[in-house]
């Protein structure tokens, strides 16, 4: 059923029991209510899992397998862009055909992202080039780093972002956009092909998460099983697993389209 008011505090006590699980939708329903759609599954008047769509192309899907199928009628996208925990999977593929990954370093079609997470007590920076942080007016230079137009990065510079320069270039960057009161999501972490593996990047994330833990939280991201490199460096710094995994993939819907 939809969400209601009557609800939503349920919802959120639910995803507030396990904030590594639930980042995205607990960010997005409190600071981005009004690009999301949200059901939820309730059995004997129990809750039993969520269907959150957001910005209407991403369906994030947290809870117990039985609630999926359910869940999924209430969609009317054709080509979503999954989050799923895999044991949902098997449910989604019956009325939803995995078409490619979200990650270019993934093998296959499915991506599996690991998540990771770094507090005071693990946090070990490694900062050995000059790291400043970047600001809006920065947006030209951060997407020329990732190839698009500065308004399609500007979301990654709302809430902290750091990069490094040489000359006028920016090579490379990481980003926190999404904050909650004690845990922040990194992502946007880019180097320039032709300036990789000179610990780059190890440098703009030591800088990031040394901020975030100044500012009283932790750090959490995900990373694609399939992308050693990236794994390297977030260990390497102190990032840990934290057991949860999730997949993603963009699909195709099996149902017809009207004619």
């Amino acid at each position: 059923m939809p969400l209601s008011e009557n609800l939503e505090h349920r919802l959120f006590e639910f995803m507030n029991r396990d904030k590594i699980s639930h980042f995205y939708d607990i960010y997005d329903l409190t600071y981005l209510r009004e690009k999301t759609r949200t059901w939820v599954a309730l059995s004997n008047n129990k809750l039993m899992g969520y269907m959150v769509e957001y910005d209407k192309r991403i369906l994030t899907m947290r809870g117990d397998e039985k609630c999926i199928t359910s869940l999924l009628k209430n969609t009317g996208l054709i080509t979503p862009i999954f989050n799923i925990e895999p044991k949902h999977l098997t449910a989604v593929k019956r009325l939803f055909e995995p078409t490619e990954p979200p990650d270019k370093m993934t093998i296959g079609k499915i991506t599996t992202f690991l998540t990771m997470k770094t507090s005071p007590d693990t946090f070990k920076p490694v900062i050995r080039h000059t790291v400043q942080e970047l600001k809006r007016d920065n947006a030209k230079a951060l997407g020329e780093l990732f190839g698009a137009e500065p308004q399609r990065v500007q979301d990654l510079l709302r809430g902290l972002t750091f990069g490094i320069f040489k000359g006028s270039k920016l090579v490379s960057a990481a980003a926190s956009p999404e904050m909650l009161e004690d845990l922040a999501i990194i992502r946007g972490v880019q180097t320039a092909p032709e300036e990789r593996n000179k610990g780059y990047s190890t440098s703009v994330c030591s800088a990031l998460v040394q901020q975030l833990i100044k500012q009283g939280k932790d750090a959490m991201l995900y990373v694609s099983k399939d992308n050693p490199p990236a794994l390297e460096v977030y260990k390497k710094i102190g990032f840990k697993e934290t057991g949860h995994r999730f997949l993603s993939f963009i699909a195709q819907s099996k149902q017809k389209l009207p004619q």
